[in-house]
């Protein structure tokens, strides 16, 4: 890494020192956006602690004044991002570089620390304690002793729709976690969802064994970290335990469904590689919860939304054909990311031919906003409504949303492909003023217009 050239012969076969580095963190600063590889990158490389290093040292001259150059703004940046997931209200990034008016007095403290300074953290306010009735939790309440089936399901998702009226919002974290719980168990009943059966038995002793990879702890202390600063989770240290304690436990379980794959691929040899963020999205969504958390988990891993919503579900899967499993191709990029491209050459023509033409396909961005679901691209609240939706109303909403989105970022797409900064722009700019409610009934438009082609493609993956 260009950042980490300490020695001097080899500052000296750089042509540039100065623009080679800025060029390095630039890179770096992309990289990272993808959360997986900014926990591979700092567990493996310790980035973060090397940009400090490079930040204190030379950042203060020897009369102990503040120096700040492009290389500590650049630093700066990178720094901020890697420190503090977040959506685009929930954190702050401070500028890559400086404007003649910051020359002087930089809008921002430099990040010499792990501890951030507090101009980089916005409080987040809690939702209001006053209990505001909507349809959905007064069809909750009203529905408490009732079956949990279909016809349940039918009404929940009408009394649901009915509860958005463009602000999904507004539903509380406690109705979230009401909805999920009970309609994971009334599509468990349904033949058509329930793909997977639960045969697998295990015990508390057996999965304490799994263990967790360095990549997977550092990602346990980052997503802790994002539910405090949510006010979601209080006790960091009882966190961490039952957070690390789900990851292991559903670690263990779906290794028993993976099948052994002969491959020169690395990662199709071992355990799931990288970070679990749907199981840590629904850990937090239970407010650290380790037993709700499971619970929905384990029911949830029957469903066939599981092997879209959830990341490692289909690793080397026993579900999926042979040829797929070892291709490590999962049905999110062949499936999903496949009808996104189709559905957006039919609905957004302007936005299909922008990727076409800057040699980026929609595919790649829209598997990194799912992989680690939009974690750092949406605010909490809109996280909450994705998961929501692609449970309760159907899967192929991950599809409907993510066309949604590009239709939102429209304007934004074809300027920065004019730009020809389009990738940069998508891995690094955080989704601004989305709102999952707002765009729920385009989404259902969507959806009477595509389901019977999405939904059954996505349905087939396990067909050979």
């Amino acid at each position: 890494m260009l950042n980490a050239a300490k020695d001097e012969s080899k500052i000296h076969f750089l042509f540039h020192y100065e623009q080679s580095h800025v060029f390095g963190l630039r890179l770096l600063n992309s990289l990272i956006c993808c959360l997986d590889t900014l926990l591979l990158m700092d567990s493996q490389f310790s980035v973060v602690s090397t940009l400090i290093s490079s930040q204190t040292a030379e950042d203060i001259s020897s009369s102990g004044t503040i120096i700040i150059d492009s290389l500590s703004m650049e630093r700066n940046h990178v720094l901020a991002r890697a420190l503090l997931i977040g959506g685009p209200s929930e954190r702050v990034l401070p500028q890559q570089t400086l404007t003649d008016s910051q020359v002087h007095t930089p809008t921002l403290p430099l990040i010499t620390s792990t501890t951030l300074p507090k101009e980089y953290i916005p409080n987040i306010v809690g939702k209001s304690s006053i209990k505001q009735e909507t349809e959905i939790s007064k069809f909750l309440s009203e529905s408490k002793s009732s079956k949990l089936d279909a016809s349940w399901l039918e009404k929940c998702k009408t009394a649901f729709c009915k509860s958005t009226d463009g602000k999904l919002d507004s539903i509380k974290g406690n109705v979230i976690q009401d909805v999920l719980e009970r309609t994971v168990v009334a599509m468990s009943s349904i033949k058509s969802e329930a793909l997977f059966l639960d045969s697998v038995s295990d015990s508390e002793t057996s999965f304490k064994s799994f263990k967790l990879t360095t990549l997977q702890e550092l990602g346990v202390t980052k997503a802790v970290q994002y539910g405090v600063h949510l006010k979601l989770l209080t006790s960091t240290h009882d966190s961490q335990e039952n957070l690390t304690k789900l990851l292991k436990h559903a670690g263990f379980y779906l290794k028993q469904q993976q099948r052994q794959v002969g491959s020169h691929l690395q990662s199709l040899n071992s355990n799931y590689v990288g970070f679990d963020w749907f199981a840590a999205t629904i850990f937090l969504i239970m407010r650290g919860s380790y037993e709700r958390s499971w619970k929905l988990l384990q029911s949830y891993a029957t469903l066939s939304a599981s092997a879209y919503m959830w990341a490692p579900r289909m690793h080397r899967s026993i579900h999926l054909p042979a040829n797929l499993a070892s291709s490590s191709i999962p049905p999110l990029l062949f499936s999903s990311c496949h009808n996104i491209e189709l559905l957006m050459q039919v609905e957004l023509p302007l936005v299909y031919s922008a990727f076409r033409m800057s040699g980026f396909t929609a595919s790649q961005i829209c598997q990194l906003w799912l992989k680690q679901c939009f974690w750092n691209y949406l605010d909490w609240s809109e996280v909450c409504s994705y998961v929501t939706i692609c449970t309760l109303l159907g899967v192929d909403y991950q599809v409907y949303m993510c066309i949604a989105i590009l239709r939102h970022l429209q304007q934004h797409i074809l300027h920065h492909q004019q730009q020809q900064n389009l990738v940069i722009f998508l891995r690094e700019q955080p989704i601004i003023d989305f709102k999952v409610g707002k765009h729920l009934e385009y989404m259902k438009r969507l959806e009477s217009r595509y389901r019977r082609t999405v939904l059954a493609d996505m349905l087939n993956f396990s067909k050979p």
